[in-house]
């Protein structure tokens, strides 16, 4: 099963530009303040100072824990050994499982062995505390599961909650919309999920990273709206890139269409290995024969 991206809390780290905007504007508010004298008005940029200074505390807290987080997940790649120290970790730094940053580091980690697991995991996040903007990239991220697993009107209902933005990295876009697109084309929305996929090409230099996930949702999206040939080209273009993502297709179970199911293998026919595998099962065959 492919990896699952975990997806970012929405929270990016404080910048010196940041803060010396910030820094410049207090001044400004206080120098206003002091100019009219009066003492109500000084009071009350007292407190507005008070709370922006124990904001800017708790954006600093937030900025540090996501950087630790972000470190565990990288030094968690290196083997399986590696991954379950990096579980261990997170769940001596969270036992509880309170808090959400951590919780998608360990749903993330634990996608790559037990999607169920994972699931679990993150549909253990209380997404009314989140941003939405956060809370929609954690539905995406459990949506996608989901559609892994060919859970797809599962997925859909997560996928109606989802709001893709127009702005923003690009790669997080294209993640988000090509997830609410596949989930759509999968259970009869495909001319919307179409539409959907107009601004993400999986030939972009910007979304390299995303070219398999933007080319699954094509493939989903171009057999909703009957056009099989482009549904061909799409999964050739998959398999060029590793012809073991098309396992999504081939594998037998409920969830993918026989007719899908005929394409992808039909183009896994083309692949040199499977020739060459075809042709020594051919021989091996011959020889029995004699």
């Amino acid at each position: 099963m492919a990896n699952a991206p975990a997806p970012d809390l929405g929270m990016p780290l404080l910048n010196k530009k940041a803060l010396l905007t910030v820094g410049g504007i207090t001044l400004g508010v206080w120098a206003t303040a002091l100019a009219t004298g009066n003492k109500w008005v000084i009071g009350l940029v007292a407190v507005l100072t008070v709370a922006l200074v124990g904001l800017l505390l708790w954006a600093l807290r937030m900025a540090k824990k996501q950087k630790e987080v972000v470190q565990l997940l990288q030094q968690a790649q290196g083997s399986p050994e590696a991954r379950k120290a990096a579980l261990e970790q997170l769940a001596l730094r969270d036992p509880k499982g309170a808090d959400a940053l951590g919780a998608i580091a360990r749903a993330q980690l634990e996608a790559q062995e037990d999607p169920d697991k994972a699931l679990a995991t993150l549909q253990g996040i209380d997404l009314s505390k989140l941003p939405q903007d956060a809370a929609d990239q954690v539905r995406t991220f459990r949506c996608q599961l989901l559609l892994l697993k060919n859970r797809s009107r599962d997925a859909r209902d997560l996928a109606d909650q989802i709001q893709v933005p127009s702005t923003g990295p690009k790669p997080a876009r294209a993640m988000m919309a090509s997830v609410v697109a596949e989930a759509w084309a999968r259970t009869g929305r495909g001319q919307e999920a179409m539409v959907l996929l107009e601004d993400y090409k999986p030939d972009d230099p910007e979304l390299t990273e995303m070219r398999p996930v933007i080319l699954f949702a094509r493939v989903f999206a171009h057999f909703a709206v009957g056009r099989k040939e482009r549904c061909k080209k799409d999964m050739t273009m998959l398999m060029q890139q590793d012809m073991n993502l098309l396992g999504r297709f081939v594998q037998p179970g409920p969830g993918i269409h026989i007719e899908l199911r005929q394409i992808a293998t039909e183009v896994l026919q083309t692949h040199p290995d499977m020739r060459k595998m075809a042709k020594a099962q051919q021989a091996a065959m011959q020889r029995r024969v004699r």
